[in-house]
C-alpha cells in the first residue's frame, strides 16, 4: 500500500512538473477563450475591457516612467502554454501591450517571445519603425517572457543536456494596498 501511495505521490509530481501554471490562478479567470483577435484588430474601439491571453513575437518596446509598452506580433498559443507561442506562418498582426511597473531590459529585447493576460483598452499610438501608428492595445496584468533573442523556444534544451538554457521570467502587477 505504502508503495502505491508513493507512486501516485511521484506521478502527481511528474504531472505536475510537465505543465507548470505561467501566471498565478485568479489572474486567468475570466479570460474570453474565444476573442476573436482579428476582428479586435479591425475594430480596436468595440472591444473596451474584454479580459484576454496573447501570445506574441517582441518587435519593439519603450519604458517610460513607470509603464513600459512593447509592440508584439501576434502568435498562437500552443496547447500548453508553458511553451511558449508557436512562430509560425500564421502571425496575425501587430498590437500593444501596456504594463505598468519595471521589467528587466534583456526581457525587452526585439525577438523575444511573450504571453500576455489583460484587458482591451483604446487604441494607443507608437512609432514603429519611424511612422506613427495607432495599434490596438491591452492593458496587461501579468506578462511571461521567454528570452529567445529570436529563436524558436523548441531550439532550446534542458540545461545541463549541452544545450543553451532558455531565460523566463513573469512579471505581475502589484496591488499597492489601498486598491
Amino acid at each position: 500500500m505504502r508503495r502505491l501511495s508513493v507512486a501516485a505521490a511521484m506521478f502527481l509530481l511528474l504531472v505536475s512538473g510537465c505543465n507548470p501554471q505561467l501566471f498565478p490562478l485568479k489572474t486567468t479567470e475570466g479570460v474570453d477563450p474565444h476573442f476573436d483577435c482579428s476582428r479586435w484588430r479591425t475594430f480596436p474601439n468595440q472591444f473596451q475591457d474584454h479580459k484576454i491571453q496573447l501570445g506574441g513575437l517582441i518587435v519593439q518596446s519603450d519604458t517610460k516612467t513607470n509603464t513600459v509598452t512593447i509592440v508584439a506580433i501576434q502568435l498562437p498559443i500552443v496547447e500548453h502554454p508553458a511553451y511558449g507561442p508557436k512562430d509560425t506562418k500564421k502571425r496575425s498582426g501587430e498590437f500593444a501591450i501596456l504594463y505598468r511597473g519595471k521589467i528587466e531590459p534583456v526581457f525587452l529585447q526585439a525577438g523575444n517571445r511573450l504571453i500576455a493576460v489583460g484587458l482591451t483598452g483604446a487604441p494607443v499610438k507608437v512609432e514603429v519603425d519611424d511612422v506613427l501608428r495607432s495599434l490596438p492595445a491591452m492593458t496587461a496584468q501579468c506578462i511571461h517572457f521567454w528570452n529567445t533573442g529570436g529563436k524558436d523556444i523548441a531550439d532550446f534544451g534542458y540545461s545541463g543536456a549541452g544545450y543553451e538554457s532558455l531565460r523566463e521570467e513573469t512579471y505581475c502587477e502589484t496591488l499597492l494596498p489601498d486598491q
